[in-house]
């Protein structure tokens, strides 16, 4: 029988919700105080400080940062798919400045500076804002709250890939955003699409393990519609969603890459080559495919673009 539990944070915020599943001592509740899935105890700020200034490039992800070279056309592409939803929903042709927060090895601002858009960075690892920092970007080590001054923004565009599943109040650094932002400026968001039907049917189908809750990196779990809530939430609304390819396909197909890592690289190469081939044939294609996985909840990713309001 599923148990419900409370837990209280730091603050005495009261998390109350179902218990969704256990891993590695931690329990993911149904937060219903949130409005979506997360691990208790939530990590306090000390903690995510250690991992991602110390430890996560440093030991866990000893080769991201030369992977995303060897990823770099790829990943260009996947950005400039997004920047050209975000230019629509812009409007105006004026410089713009957009803020990439927790950018990473830096990929999303060199898609921003190949369109001659200002770009600026927020990095919590020493050692990829120094990677950025080599290839002439201009990004600030530390996290949201410890680098935000007076001399920073507004910004006409804040974009996030893969952080609101890693911090300990997502719905905190979203107001952030927006408290930095221009009226209608555009927030631009990706997570993981989690407990998506394709991974649901993987485990109760061909008794997969949940490979996907990792609660030492990931600390909450998000679908399209909890990930659009949150959105609102913090004072925007949600334009449009999309997603990117669903590397599930390949576990359906019997390719099991979450037993192997090297399988896991073989069929990332090909699901680059599937993005890159049908954008050459033509991004419309690209675009009406993922927008339509989107439309079912379905997709690796759950990506959203709202206007500040």
């Amino acid at each position: 029988m599923t148990r419900k539990v409370e837990w209280s944070d730091s603050e005495g915020k009261k998390h109350i919700g179902f218990v969704v599943t256990s891993h590695s001592s931690k329990e993911l509740i149904a937060c219903e105080t949130c409005g979506f899935t997360h691990i208790i105890p939530l990590p306090s700020m000390e903690q995510q400080k250690n991992l991602y200034e110390k430890q996560f490039y440093q030991e866990e992800k000893t080769d991201y940062l030369d992977q995303s070279l060897e990823d770099a056309e790829w990943s260009n592409l996947s950005f400039d798919l997004r920047l050209d939803r975000v230019a629509k929903l812009l409007n105006y042709q004026s410089t713009t400045r957009i803020l990439d927060i927790g950018c990473g090895p830096g990929a999303f601002l060199n898609a921003c500076k190949k369109r001659g858009w200002i770009g600026t960075g927020i990095e919590p690892s020493p050692l990829a804002t120094a990677f950025c920092q080599g290839n002439g970007l201009n990004v600030r080590q530390g996290f949201v709250s410890e680098t935000l001054d007076e001399d920073i923004g507004p910004f006409d565009v804040v974009h996030m890939s893969e952080v609101l599943e890693h911090v300990s109040d997502p719905l905190r650094i979203l107001q952030t955003a927006h408290s930095i932002m221009v009226e209608n400026g555009i927030l631009a968001v990706s997570v993981p699409n989690d407990f998506n039907h394709f991974q649901r049917a993987l485990v109760s189908e061909m008794n997969f393990k949940e490979w996907w809750v990792v609660p030492e990196h990931h600390v909450n779990y998000f679908s399209f519609e909890s990930l659009e809530q949150l959105i609102a939430k913090a004072g925007f609304q949600v334009l449009e969603r999309t997603t990117n390819f669903p590397m599930e396909f390949f576990l359906l197909m019997g390719q099991n890459y979450t037993l192997k890592p090297e399988l896991g690289r073989q069929l990332h190469e090909w699901r680059k080559s599937f993005d890159m081939t049908l954008a050459r044939a033509g991004r419309q294609t690209l675009n009406l495919l993922y927008d339509s996985l989107a439309k079912a909840n379905l997709g690796r990713l759950a990506i959203a673009f709202a206007k500040k309001i």
